[in-house]
C-alpha cells in the first residue's frame, strides 16, 4: 500500500522522535535548569547562563535527537533528573506550606514538611509494581497538597498588581463593565511605581492602564473568585496539570515527574504571587493529550483558549506547524472561532483601549532586576540601544521558530517542546523576564519530556488508517 507524501513525512518524524536515543535526558535537564535560574534572587548573569544553556539542550533535543545515546547511562540520569526535581521541588514546596501552620524551623513545621516530602514521594512511586499498595498515594498527595496550599493562601494574602487586577477585572465583568478601560488603585510605593508601570501611568493612587492580559486568564479566574481568592483557580490549574502529565505518561519516571505539576521548584511562589501562567501550562498539557487522543474537538477549543490566553503566543503560531497532521480545517477554524469569540467582544466594545491596555504592559520600562540576556547586555555594556527591545524578541522568536519547523520531528511533544523554547528565547531577549514567565516555559518542557515517547510505536503501512496523519 502506497503513503501519502504527508504520511511519509509523519512517520519520518516519529521514528527521529522515538527512537531509542530518546532526548528527554536533555528536556528534564532543561526543565532544571529554568526551574533553578528563576527561583530565589540569585546571580542575575548566572542564571541568564544557565539559562542559555537549557536553551541550548533543548535545542539539541528537537534539532539533532539522536544525539543523546540510548543506555542504562541515559536512563540512570533521567532519574537523577528526576529525584532531583522531586526532592528540591517537595522540600521548597513543603517548606512554604507548612508556614501556615508553624514557625519555620519549629518542631511542628519540620514534622510538616517531613511528612509533604514523604507523601510526595510516594505519590511519585505509584508506578512500581512492587508498591501496589501506593496507588492510592498520587491521589492523596494531590488532596493533601490542596488542603495544605489553600490554608497557606488564606493565612498569606498576596502583596501584587495581579491579584488586584483579576479580582477587580471580574467584579467589573459581573456587573457589566469593560474590564480593559478600568482603573485598579496603586498598591506600590511612588518608587515601585514608577520602576513597574513608568512615567504617567499612575494618576491620583490609580493605575490607568486596565485588564493587561488576553480573556482567558480573566475567565479561568473566576472559579477562584467565587471562592474568595482568585488564586484558587490557578491551583486548580496546577491540579489539572499534575493530573494530566500522569495520563501523559508511559513509564515510571513520567509517572514521578507527574507530582511537579503542582509541586516544582517555582509552584508555590507562582501561586502565592498570585500569577497567571499555571493556566496557559494546564492548557498546553491538556492539548498534548487531546492530540495524543486524536479528539479533534478538544484540539480545536483548547487551541483557541491558548491563543487567546497570552500575548506573547504570537510569537509561537509557526509552531502549530509542527501538528499539522492533527489539524482538519474544521478544526483550524473552530480553534480560530473560539480564539474569536473570546476576544472579539472586548476589543469591539473599544478598539483603541483594548488594544492600550494589553499592549501597555509589552510597551513597559526596562526593568534592570529582571533574568534576562538583554537586560545583563544594557546593565553589563549599555547596549544595545533602546529602540532594539521591541524588535529583539521578535526576530530571535521567529528565527527560532523558523529552524524548529523545518527541522523537528512534527508530534505533540515536539510540538510543546518547541513552544518552550522559542518562548524560552523570545523571553532572554525581553526588556522583562521573571519567574512567571519561565514557569510557563519550564511547564512547556515538563510536559514535552513526560510525554515524549519511549518506545517506537510506528503504525506499519498495512495499518495506515490508524495514524493520526490521516485521521480525517
Amino acid at each position: 500500500m502506497m503513503l501519502s507524501p504527508l504520511l511519509l513525512v509523519r512517520v519520518a518524524a516519529t521514528k527521529r522522535e522515538t527512537g531509542a536515543n530518546s532526548p528527554r535526558v536533555l528536556l528534564l535537564f532543561s526543565a532544571l535548569m529554568v526551574m533553578m535560574s528563576t527561583v530565589g534572587h540569585g546571580n542575575p548573569l548566572a542564571s541568564v547562563v544557565a539559562l542559555i544553556v537549557a536553551a541550548a539542550a533543548t535545542g539539541v533535543a528537537l534539532l539533532h535527537p539522536m544525539a543523546v545515546r540510548a543506555g542504562v547511562g541515559q536512563r540512570r540520569a533521567e532519574w537523577v533528573l528526576v529525584v532531583s526535581l522531586l526532592v528540591s521541588g517537595l522540600i521548597l514546596s513543603g517548606g512554604i506550606l507548612a508556614q501556615a501552620f508553624a514557625h519555620l524551623g519549629s518542631p511542628l513545621w519540620l514534622v510538616v514538611v517531613n511528612a509533604y516530602t514523604i507523601l510526595g514521594l510516594a505519590g511519585a512511586l505509584i508506578g512500581f509494581r512492587k508498591l501496589p499498595r501506593l496507588r492510592w498515594a498520587f491521589a492523596l498527595f494531590l488532596l493533601v497538597h490542596t488542603a495544605l496550599t489553600v490554608a497557606l493562601l488564606r493565612s498569606a494574602p498576596a502583596h501584587i498588581d495581579t491579584q488586584v487586577y483579576l479580582h477587580d477585572g471580574i467584579a467589573a465583568l459581573f456587573h457589566g463593565h469593560n474590564p480593559y478601560g478600568m482603573t485598579v488603585p496603586n498598591i506600590f510605593s511612588p518608587h515601585q511605581a514608577a520602576l513597574f508601570y513608568g512615567p504617567g501611568v499612575v494618576v491620583n493612587g490609580r493605575v490607568n492602564a486596565g485588564f493587561p492580559y488576553l480573556p482567558v486568564p480573566l475567565f479561568a479566574a473566576i472559579p477562584g473568585f467565587l471562592l474568595g481568592d482568585v488564586r484558587y483557580s490557578q491551583l486548580i490549574a496546577m491540579v489539572v496539570t499534575a493530573l494530566v502529565l500522569r495520563r501523559l505518561a508511559s513509564d515510571r519516571i513520567g509517572r514521578a515527574a507527574a507530582v511537579l505539576g503542582v509541586a516544582s521548584l517555582t509552584s508555590i511562589p507562582m501561586l502565592t504571587g498570585s500569577w497567571t501562567e499555571p493556566t496557559s501550562v494546564a492548557l498546553l498539557a491538556c492539548l498534548v493529550l487531546a492530540l495524543r487522543q486524536r479528539r479533534h474537538a478538544f484540539i480545536a477549543v483548547l487551541l483557541g483558549l491558548l491563543l487567546a490566553s497570552k500575548q506573547y503566543f504570537v510569537v509561537v503560531i509557526p509552531i502549530i506547524w509542527l501538528i499539522r497532521a492533527w489539524l482538519t480545517r474544521r478544526v483550524i477554524l473552530i480553534g480560530l472561532g473560539v480564539a474569536a469569540a473570546m476576544i472579539l467582544p472586548f476589543f469591539l466594545v473599544d478598539p483603541a483601549t483594548f488594544w492600550r491596555a494589553i499592549m501597555g504592559s509589552q510597551r513597559g520600562p526596562l526593568r534592570a532586576d529582571s533574568i534576562s540576556l538583554l537586560v545583563s547586555s544594557v546593565n553589563t555594556f549599555g547596549w544595545p540601544p533602546p529602540w532594539t527591545y521591541g524588535v529583539l524578541p521578535l526576530l530571535g522568536a521567529a528565527m527560532t521558530a523558523i529552524a524548529l519547523v523545518v527541522r523537528a520531528p512534527q508530534t505533540p511533544a515536539a510540538f510543546v517542546a518547541a513552544v518552550g523554547l522559542t518562548l524560552l528565547v523570545a523571553i532572554l531577549l525581553s526588556r522583562q523576564a521573571f519567574m512567571n514567565y519561565y514557569f510557563l516555559v519550564s511547564g512547556a518542557f515538563l510536559i514535552a519530556a513526560v510525554a515524549w515517547p519511549t518506545s517506537p510505536a510506528l503504525t506499519a503501512p498495512g495499518q495506515a488508517s490508524r495514524h493520526p496523519a490521516i485521521s480525517r
